[in-house]
């Protein structure tokens, strides 16, 4: 079964520019390691800002871990936001 690998920006061209689940910030580095885990393919990113995280992709699911928190930084603006926040206190969208 071949199962499709993250590709990062290269060359100019974006087929697909990952983000940060904790920050939102993008990864543009490549992957730390890969492997294969079940029907899925892992692989171990670390963001500009040093949060480390496992992207895993399937033929029907994809995810990683640590799954995003609502707790950190809002994806829209990049204010960090308190544990018990439900939108962010800048921009006002669920964080």
């Amino acid at each position: 079964m071949i199962r499709p690998r993250p590709t990062l920006i290269t060359g100019g061209e974006a087929l697909l520019a990952l983000s940060c689940p904790r920050c939102g910030g993008v990864v543009s580095t490549p992957p730390e390691r890969e492997w294969d885990f079940q029907n899925y393919h892992g692989s171990r990113f670390k963001c500009e800002r040093g949060d480390k995280f496992n992207l895993y992709i399937g033929t029907s699911k994809t995810f990683t871990i640590p799954r995003p928190s609502p707790s950190g930084f809002c994806v829209n603006c990049q204010t960090q936001n308190p544990a018990c926040a439900v939108y962010c206190k800048d921009c006002g969208n669920k964080p």
